[in-house]
C-alpha cells in the first residue's frame, strides 16, 4: 500500500520517456519506491532502480529479479519458520497474547475499554523503557510476565522478536507479529534472489494485514477521541485486521511474486542517495526518471515499520513531548534514523533540485519528472514547490523544459511529436503532472 504510487502514471510516463529516448536504451527509476515503475519498463528495457530505503531495495529486487522458487522450498521455508524455536516464542509471549486475546473477546462483547487501553501501551520495547504511569494492573502483569519471559530465553533484544517487542499490539497483534518474525528469520537465513522475494512476500504480508486506517504505518490506530471514549466506528477493524491469517496471506503474496517471470534482461537494484546513485551511474543509461516527493510530509514514516523489518536491526526510537509530562517514545515506534528527504522540506528543496538536474545533465541524458501542482486556492495539501519554480530551475540545466498534464498525453501527440536532443545540447526535460 504505497503512498504516491504511480500506478495511473504508468501509461503516460512510458509514451513521455518514448519520446525523449526511443531507442529502448535503459532507464534510471530514481525514486523507485514499491517498483511499480520500474516494473513497468523492465519487459522492453534494462531497468536501474534507486532508493535510499532498504524496503524499496527488497521489492524493486523481487519484481525486477524474481526467484524461481518450487513447492518444496515454499514447505520447507514454512517448516523453518514455525519449528520448536517459534514455538518457544510463543511460550514468552503467552501472557500478552492471551491477554490481548481476552481483550478483544470484551469488545465483541460491546467492552472496548481494555483493548483501547491495550493499544494505547502496546509496545514491549516502550513499556520495557518508559512504564507508563497508568496502566490496570491485568495489562501490566501480562507486560511484564512476558518481559522476564523474554529476558530469561535471551529474546529481550534478538532479531528473532523484533517485530513483537516493537510493534506487537500496535501494528498487529502479538500473535501476528510474532508469526511475521517467524517469516523473517526464515527469509533472512536465505541467500541472493530467494531472500529478497521471501523477504517481499513477508512485507507484503505485514501490509496487508496491519491495522490502521489507511493501511499504513504513518501511525497507529488512534481508539479513543479528544474526550477519551473508546471510537466504536473502529472497533470492528481491529477485531477483522488483528485476526487475519498471516500464513494464508503470505502464501498468497508469494504466489503473486511467483508467477513473475524473469525478463532476461540486465536490472540493478541500488539503494543510494539520488545523487550518489547518479554519479555512479555514468553513461550506463539513456534516460532518467524522477518522482521525488512534494509535499511536507516525509514519506519514510509510511513505510518504517517495513524498513526496520527488511534490516533487522535494532533501532533507536524517536522521542517526544507534545502534551506529555515527560519525554517518551513516538507513539508510532519511529526509527531515530528515518529518512528525512531534502524534497520535503520548503528550505531544503530547491538546493536538492539543483543536485538532481546537475546530476542528470553530468551524464548528459534526458530526464522525466513527475510532480504534483498545485494552486493556492485550491484546499488541496500545499506542495514543497510549485511546478512554475521546478521548471525555471530546471532551464538552468537544460536545453529545453516541457510541462505536459499526464491527463492529456495521447498516442496522436506521441506519435507527432517526438522531442530529439540537440547535437549541441546536453539534455531535455519533460515534467509530467500528475
Amino acid at each position: 500500500h504505497y503512498l504516491g504510487s504511480k500506478l495511473r502514471l504508468v501509461e503516460p510516463l512510458q509514451m513521455a520517456i518514448y519520446r525523449l529516448e526511443p531507442s529502448g536504451s535503459a532507464v534510471c527509476d530514481l525514486f523507485s519506491g514499491s517498483g511499480t515503475v520500474s516494473a513497468a519498463f523492465a519487459r522492453t528495457r534494462d531497468v536501474v532502480a534507486v532508493d535510499i530505503q532498504e524496503y524499496s531495495r527488497v521489492l524493486c529486487s523481487a519484481v525486477l529479479r524474481p526467484a524461481d522458487v518450487s513447492d518444496v522450498e515454499v514447505k520447507n521455508f514454512l517448516d523453518d519458520a514455525f519449528g520448536a524455536a517459534y514455538g518457544a516464542r510463543i511460550e514468552a509471549a503467552s501472557p500478552l497474547i492471551a491477554y490481548e486475546e481476552q481483550c478483544l473477546l470484551d469488545a465483541r462483547q460491546g467492552e472496548p475499554e481494555t483493548i483501547c487501553e491495550l493499544i494505547d501501551n502496546a509496545s514491549i520495547v516502550a513499556f520495557n523503557q518508559m512504564t507508563p504511569r497508568h496502566v490496570s494492573r491485568a495489562l501490566a502483569a501480562a507486560h511484564n510476565a512476558t518481559i522476564r519471559r523474554l529476558r530469561s530465553m535471551a529474546e529481550d533484544s534478538a532479531a528473532e522478536t523484533l517485530t513483537l517487542r516493537y510493534f506487537g499490539g500496535l501494528y498487529f497483534s502479538y500473535l501476528q507479529a510474532l508469526q511475521l518474525d517467524a517469516l523473517l528469520t526464515a527469509a533472512h537465513h536465505r541467500d541472493g534472489d530467494l531472500r529478497n522475494t521471501l523477504l517481499a512476500a513477508t512485507i507484503s504480508t505485514a501490509s496487508e494485514i496491519v491495522n490502521t486506517v489507511g493501511k499504513h504505518f504513518a501511525q497507529p490506530i488512534r481508539p479513543r477521541d479528544g474526550q477519551g471514549r473508546p471510537k466504536r466506528h473502529l472497533i470492528s477493524k481491529i477485531l477483522r485486521d488483528r485476526q487475519l491469517a498471516v500464513v494464508t496471506t503470505f502464501v498468497d503474496m508469494l504466489n503473486r511474486y511467483r508467477s513473475l517471470r524473469s525478463s532476461g534482461r540486465a536490472h540493478r537494484v541500488i539503494r543510494a542517495d539520488f545523487a550518489e546513485a547518479l554519479a555512479m551511474l555514468g553513461k550506463n543509461v539513456g534516460v532518467v526518471y524522477a518522482d521525488p516527493p512534494y509535499t511536507r510530509d516525509h514519506y519514510s514514516r509510511f513505510y518504517h515499520v517495513l524498513e526496520t523489518m527488511c534490516l533487522r536491526d535494532d533501532p533507536g526510537v524517536s522521542t517526544t513531548r507534545i502534551r506529555a509530562e515527560r519525554e517518551q517514545f513516538s507513539r508510532g515506534m519511529y526509527r531515530a534514523d528515518r529518512h528525512q528527504s531534502p524534497f520535503c522540506i520548503r528550505s531544503q528543496a530547491p538546493t536538492a533540485f539543483e543536485r538532481l538536474f546537475a546530476g542528470v545533465r553530468d551524464i548528459g541524458v534526458p530526464l522525466v519528472l513527475s510532480y504534483s501542482p498545485y494552486a493556492t486556492q485550491d484546499r488541496t495539501h500545499p506542495r514543497v514547490m510549485t511546478v512554475e519554480k521546478i521548471s525555471e530551475l530546471a532551464r538552468r540545466f537544460f536545453c529545453q523544459v516541457e510541462i505536459i498534464s499526464a491527463g492529456r498525453i495521447s498516442h496522436s501527440k506521441l506519435n507527432t511529436s517526438r522531442l530529439h536532443l540537440d547535437a549541441s545540447a546536453e539534455a531535455e526535460i519533460i515534467v509530467l503532472c500528475s
